[in-house]
């Protein structure tokens, strides 16, 4: 009989011990929240109000992850512009003086500083910002060219044996401009349909209108690629052809450079876009918050005082505990 009232003392005393530490941790959880644990007794069972402002908040977030994402790609891109935009504008500056050339050493620096500016604009454009590419269109998941040092010697394969510079410039225009020829197949690897868009609001997607087979890339990758192949070997052209070659490409970059502009400031006003949504959506939030602390919040002072009185109650009910357990002992030992 001693046994079954020692384990009914001891159920007894684990039933305590478990609702002291549950009403501890739930005071403890309302006092660092704010908010209610039970909702649907703090709300006498009417709880439309609050499962609607939590839906609402759950989709808001939702828009949050997407703005980010958009903000993320529209950043990157404009990175990526600005950078190539600097550099032909640098390269520009160096062929405004190609008149003033004299000897094919010069011309040849020129022209291989040209082919390394072509080289890094394409590796620029097969940037991959967190497992999306920037210029490939809705087949974000595909890099858009080859490397730069590929895309180029394509090209010159292409076009060697051209006689003269006007051959060059139309072979070079043909290469990129030429349905479904060499740029489409050899080149351009990402959609040809549609753009990069990413959802920012119910009603609102943004989208990311460039790609790399678009006009204003061919246009500059044609561009650099006049003076990157001016003095090619394989074209053996004088000194004065060469010339031409490399004021055809600074003729050229005047007019990608004003493109590009173009480019950056529609991605500006995307950026713009993308920038209203997140303060929008930050200040719904917010009201979102409030209005769920009108109907759940908690009075801080009075949970944290339960909280206090829960973890009194434990240390006494541990202190009790031990001493009992010691007695038992000494009865069993004795």
């Amino acid at each position: 009989m001693r046994a079954i009232g020692d384990l009914a003392s001891f159920m007894i005393s684990s039933q305590l011990q478990a609702r002291i530490s549950s009403a501890a941790n739930v005071s403890a959880q309302e006092a660092t929240t704010g908010l209610a644990h039970d909702k649907a007794r703090h709300l006498g069972g009417s709880t439309m109000a609050i499962s609607l402002l939590e839906r609402k908040s759950q989709l808001l977030e939702q828009h949050q992850r997407g703005i980010s994402e958009a903000a993320i790609f529209a950043g990157a891109t404009q990175s990526v512009l600005g950078r190539i935009q600097d550099q032909i504008g640098d390269l520009a500056t160096d062929l405004s003086l190609s008149s003033q050339l004299q000897n094919a050493m010069e011309i040849k620096t020129l022209s291989s500083t040209a082919a390394e500016t072509m080289i890094d604009a394409v590796n620029s454009l097969n940037v991959e910002v967190a497992g999306r590419h920037l210029f490939s269109g809705t087949a974000t998941g595909t890099k858009p060219l080859p490397d730069g040092a590929t895309l180029l010697e394509n090209l010159r394969s292409d076009i060697a044996g051209s006689a003269t510079p006007g051959d060059a410039i139309a072979a070079v225009d043909a290469w990129f401009d030429t349905p479904a020829g060499a740029f489409e197949t050899l080149a351009y690897s990402g959609s040809t349909t549609g753009f990069a868009s990413i959802p920012i609001r119910d009603d609102e997607t943004v989208t990311f209108g460039l790609r790399a087979d678009g006009e204003t890339v061919r246009e500059m990758l044609k561009a650099l690629s006049f003076a990157a192949l001016a003095s090619d070997p394989s074209l053996g052209f004088d000194v004065a052809d060469q010339k031409t070659l490399l004021d055809q490409g600074f003729g050229s970059l005047i007019k990608v450079d004003r493109q590009i502009t173009e480019e950056r400031s529609g991605l500006g006003l995307t950026e713009a876009m993308i920038e209203a949504s997140r303060v929008s959506v930050e200040t719904d939030l917010e009201r979102i918050a409030r209005d769920r602390l009108k109907l759940i919040g908690v009075d801080q002072f009075k949970v944290t005082s339960e909280f206090e009185a829960a973890q009194q109650q434990l240390e006494i009910f541990y202190r009790i505990a031990a001493r009992q357990g010691q007695v038992s002992l000494a009865e069993y030992l004795r």
